[in-house]
């Protein structure tokens, strides 16, 4: 069985190698932090209509689920703040509601949403921008039995990712014969490939 050990945690957005690291460190009391608050909630998963992708998971009371439906976009409320939560309000990172449902037991909701821009997470990627979900890392047994974490965030085309190799390989060739050098031109297609 993997080791899980027990790390003290910051609040949310205050603790970079909580929201980064590869070290688990699983809040194994949150719902007792949500129970201490006395407030009357039920949690909600927060599903990007168009890809499926599941973006939050957070909780709702009565008057989150009044406003979500009142003005159309994921509302839920705080159990830190103990407020609600409009999501997008102050980041922008709006997300209009498409549906919700309920589960059998009518003790947790899901919001369908299509978000207005890219992002749902309150952390950023490698390139600045809002993070698409806030699952983006994976959790996985090392060698000796412990748990890991690695990011597994998905590919972002407008994000300044390097091109493919074969497609930078392609573009010597061409600029190459374009500046009018076939010698050039044959000489980066040698060395290309001997890199394979």
């Amino acid at each position: 069985t993997p080791k899980l050990p027990l790390v003290p945690r910051e609040a949310m957005g205050g603790n970079r190698e909580l929201e980064e690291g590869a070290g688990l460190q699983l809040d194994w009391t949150k719902l007792d932090k949500v129970a201490s608050k006395h407030c009357d909630v039920v949690p909600v998963v927060v599903q990007d209509s168009r890809s499926g992708a599941v973006l939050i998971c957070a909780y709702a009371n009565e008057a989150a689920l009044e406003a979500t439906f009142k003005q159309r976009v994921a509302c839920l409320w705080s159990t830190s703040r103990n407020e609600l939560w409009v999501k997008g309000a102050t980041s922008g990172d709006t997300l209009d509601l498409d549906d919700v449902f309920i589960n059998c037991e009518q003790n947790s909701l899901v919001y369908k949403v299509t978000p207005r821009r890219k992002g749902a997470c309150h952390t950023k990627d490698q390139y600045g921008n809002t993070r698409v979900s806030c699952y983006y890392r994976r959790v996985a047994p090392t060698a000796s039995g412990s748990l890991q974490l690695s990011h597994a965030e998905p590919v972002c085309p407008e994000c300044p990712v390097p091109p493919a190799p074969e497609t930078v390989n392609r573009a010597a060739l061409l600029i190459a014969f374009a500046a009018g050098s076939v010698s050039a031109a044959l000489l980066t297609a040698a060395v290309l490939r001997q890199r394979r």
